[in-house]
């Protein structure tokens, strides 16, 4: 088949783009464990170390900061060394995955003997509100390209807001604010997450995995985190910046 002139410029070598403003990065990051590759996260192309560190936490490789011994990270890799005390936990390392929706298998035992979620701590839904609109003054690289999310961890005994980081993914939001939290060696049990993200079981698997009682969310709830905050009494604000908002164990 011949292809005329006009067909040629109908091709990708004629395609125009318009309207596109500065875009969020996005990375592939490579973490490797004691030279065992074991995952890829697509996230921010900073804060990586702090998401390192939550991200081992959360597939409960580690327990503290101390039982890594390095981070170092040189481009899209991120390679981690383990206190010597922590090595054998690799050996018995199984994916910590909740969802399946970009492949991958689920592990059947995930959801079985859910810790037990008690709050040490009161406090009001104004004081909740009142923390959550510190979010937007602290959100730059969403006021900068949108698409953006954002977590931030806060000391409910002195309600203040300790950290705050962002991320493409709401849950490297969250493990990178956990992450702090592991190296500045907060008290998980008086803080509270705060986050813009959509509550999915990820998301309240890795506060209870953490301690953290309470999960607050500018958004809503899937129905399988739901069926976790009631078998484990973890308190959980959805919608709390609108005038009907969610309140669970609250």
């Amino acid at each position: 088949m011949t292809i005329s002139a006009k067909a040629k410029k109908n091709g990708p070598e004629s395609a125009r783009e318009t309207g596109l403003v500065p875009l969020p990065e996005e990375v592939l990051l490579h973490v490797s464990v004691e030279g065992r590759s074991l995952s890829r996260l697509s996230c921010s192309p900073f804060g990586q170390r702090e998401l390192v560190l939550g991200w081992l936490f959360s597939q409960n490789l580690i327990a503290t900061a101390a039982d890594v011994r390095a981070v170092e990270i040189q481009g899209d890799q991120a390679g981690v060394r383990l206190a010597a005390e922590a090595e054998s936990v690799l050996s018995r390392y199984h994916p910590v995955q909740v969802t399946a929706c970009s492949g991958g298998d689920v592990h059947p035992g995930l959801f079985d003997d859910l810790p037990l979620m008690t709050r040490n701590y009161d406090f009001t839904l104004a004081q909740a509100i009142r923390l959550m609109e510190e979010l937007p003054s602290r959100a730059d690289m969403f006021k900068k390209h949108g698409g953006i999310h954002c977590s931030m961890l806060a000391d409910m005994g002195e309600l203040r807001v300790l950290a705050s980081r962002e991320d493409i993914g709401r849950s490297n939001s969250v493990d990178k604010v956990i992450g702090w939290g592991l190296s500045a060696g907060v008290d998980f049990s008086r803080s509270a997450l705060l986050t813009t993200g959509r509550i999915s079981a990820e998301m309240a698997l890795k506060v209870l995995h953490a301690g953290i009682p309470t999960l607050i969310s500018q958004t809503t709830l899937t129905s399988k985190a739901l069926e976790i905050v009631r078998r484990t009494g973890l308190t959980l604000i959805g919608h709390v910046l609108k005038p009907r908002p969610i309140l669970l164990n609250f």
